[in-house]
């Protein structure tokens, strides 16, 4: 039974996003915080996807911007919140990469940078 497991993946995936609306509905600190989860991931990728873009190894990547390779594994990773923006912009510009900040305001906090992009 070949397409009975990708149904069943499907399916989880359907209850996931459903659960996940749910709770984003009725609680703001689930919001945010499952936002500042999907940044993270973003970043993560951001980074893997240079390097792998540009033909190297952590390793060699780690050499290249003078860190280790366990730095850039860090980055790599999803739970990762310790992201510096030289160690990013040293990254980028290896790989040949333009990093753009996007920095805007949420309405509900008013004036004031609450979150910030690399595009």
């Amino acid at each position: 039974m070949v397409g009975v497991e990708p149904v069943k993946q499907a399916a989880k995936r359907d209850k996931h996003s459903e659960f996940v609306e749910q709770r984003a509905r009725k609680s703001a600190t689930y919001r945010r915080t499952f936002g500042r989860s999907l940044h993270q991931i973003d970043l993560a990728l951001l980074v893997r996807e240079m390097r792998q873009d540009a033909g190297l190894t952590q390793t060699e990547l780690a050499r290249k911007v003078d860190t280790t390779q366990s730095v850039i594994a860090r980055l790599e990773d999803a739970e990762c919140t310790g992201h510096s923006l030289t160690m990013l912009e040293r990254i980028a510009a290896f790989c040949g990469v333009a990093l753009k900040l996007d920095a805007g305001h949420h309405r509900s906090r008013g004036i004031g940078v609450s979150e910030v992009v690399l595009t």
